[in-house]
Formats: structure tokens, C-alpha cells, sequence
């Protein structure tokens, strides 16, 4: 009898590559030409995944919220692990932008993403544990077929692939 292989469909960042794409942008803000006269801030709240850009409203925002985007891009951190709130206007021609790193698949997404595993018509299971889907079959091919699949299709969050084990 065949033993099972699986594999793990999971949705967070690497967090020590988020964290270099952080500091390459607070180092940025020091250096670059368009910041210089500028009281910028970049804060990360690791507790809560926030990353808070402190700036003067306008073009000065607009550039540091590029800057972060192409450090993180830079680093091969999708760019679907980011959601930017709502620009809070503070006085005194301040904004600030509060962008959340988002990680973990949420059940409707995870639901979702079972379906279409299911709709293959391969013998594989999918099970979902918590915020991340177990995906096992006696067949190997069939599991790097689910793998092809999920990632041609667009669940608007980034899968990762992982804990790929054979027996």
C-alpha cells in the first residue's frame, strides 16, 4: 500500500525579509534627495503586523509609500501581503497610512480554495487546520498538480507552498 505524501497551503510573508524591506526603507528616507527637509517616520508594530508611514501629505506620501513597495518587491515579498488603510490627515499638512501585513487565509478564502481543489477530480484531501490547508494523496504527480492549479487561479491573497513531505 502507497503511504501518503502532503504539503501545506499557507498565506504568510517572510517575516525577516519584511523586516529588511522596513529598515532598507527607513534607511531610504534618510538618504534620498525628496525626503531631505522632511520629518518622516517609519514605525513596524511587530505585535500587530503595522506598519505606520508618518509624512507630509501629498507627493512626500505618495513617494514614501512607493519606497516601501519597491523595498518589499525588491526583497520577494508579495505585494498582496499588503493592505493599505485609509490617509489620516493630523495637522498641520501631516499624514499618516496605516499598512497592515496580512498572513493567515481566512475561512470564506479557505473554502474557496478547497473547492477548487476538489474540482480537479484528483484523489487528493484537502483539510483545512486553522489558517492554513493540509493537502495530501497517495500520488505525488497529483499533488504537484493541485500545486499548478492554485497557482494559475487568483484567490486575492499569495499562497505559499509548504511542508512538502513524502512517506
Amino acid at each position: 500500500m502507497a503511504k501518503e505524501s502532503s504539503f501545506d497551503i499557507v498565506s504568510e510573508p517572510d517575516w525577516s525579509e519584511v523586516l529588511n524591506a522596513i529598515d532598507q526603507t527607513r534607511r531610504e528616507t534618510q538618504t534620498r534627495y525628496d525626503f531631505r527637509g522632511h520629518d518622516v517616520s517609519v514605525i513596524y508594530d511587530a505585535g500587530k503586523h503595522v506598519i505606520t508611514l508618518d509624512a507630509p501629505e501629498g507627493l512626500v506620501m505618495e513617494a514614501l509609500k512607493t519606497a516601501l513597495a519597491e523595498k518589499m518587491a525588491k526583497r520577494q515579498v508579495s505585494l498582496k501581503f499588503l493592505e493599505y488603510g485609509a490617509i489620516e490627515h493630523h495637522g498641520m499638512n501631516r499624514a499618516r497610512l496605516l499598512v497592515t501585513i496580512r498572513a493567515g487565509i481566512d475561512k470564506n478564502v479557505a473554502k474557496n480554495i478547497q473547492k477548487a481543489i476538489r474540482g480537479l477530480g484528483l484523489k487528493v484531501e484537502a483539510q483545512i487546520q486553522g489558517e492554513a490547508i493540509r493537502v495530501s494523496g497517495k500520488s505525488r504527480d497529483d499533488l504537484q498538480k493541485v500545486i499548478q492549479s492554485l497557482k494559475n487561479q487568483d484567490f486575492g491573497i499569495e499562497l505559499v507552498f509548504t511542508n512538502y513531505r513524502t512517506a
